[in-house]
């Protein structure tokens, strides 16, 4: 169906790297609902990265998308008030996930950083910084449950893909 009628007709957009996300934030944007079926048989397939230089163009491909959508008209900031709460933070995610790469090059840094000039990151330990860190756990900790709830996949399945993922 690239670029066909039928296409314009029931809203695809076309020209964009991340053509399905923006295709969907458009739909919910204007209020459409959507929900997620799991058919016995699969309704599509496609092709699956086999090796790591492929798996990085794909990656490539998706944060290019993402910064698109960021520094375009389809930024959740700017989205009507017909999207939902966990629409709007779905989609504000797929916009600012690529920068997050600049904190875990930072974060992957510092350690060494430290080691060489001696110095220690912080400081000194203060309860303002022990609170920061606890409430930053406890979203990492919620946000992994979650992944886990709403995916439906088994514990040691999440623990395998993040291990990969890391």
């Amino acid at each position: 169906e690239d670029k066909t009628e039928w296409g314009d007709r029931v809203g695809w957009i076309y020209g964009s790297v991340t053509e399905d996300v923006v295709t969907g934030y458009r739909m919910h944007n204007r209020g459409w609902h959507s929900v997620y079926c799991v058919t016995k048989r699969d309704a599509f397939r496609g092709g699956a990265p086999i090796n790591l230089t492929d798996r990085l163009h794909q990656v490539l491909r998706w944060a290019t998308g993402s910064v698109e959508i960021f520094f375009s008209r389809n930024n959740a900031f700017l989205a009507s008030r017909k999207l939902m709460f966990l629409q709007r933070l779905f989609y504000l995610n797929v916009g600012i996930y690529p920068f997050t790469s600049i904190f875990l090059i930072v974060y992957c840094f510092l350690p060494a950083l430290s080691l060489f000039s001696g110095s220690f990151i912080v400081e000194s330990v203060t309860i303002t910084f022990l609170v920061y860190l606890l409430v930053m756990t406890f979203c990492l900790i919620g946000l992994a449950i979650l992944e886990v709830k709403w995916s439906g996949i088994a514990l040691e399945e999440w623990w395998s893909k993040e291990q990969f993922w890391v």
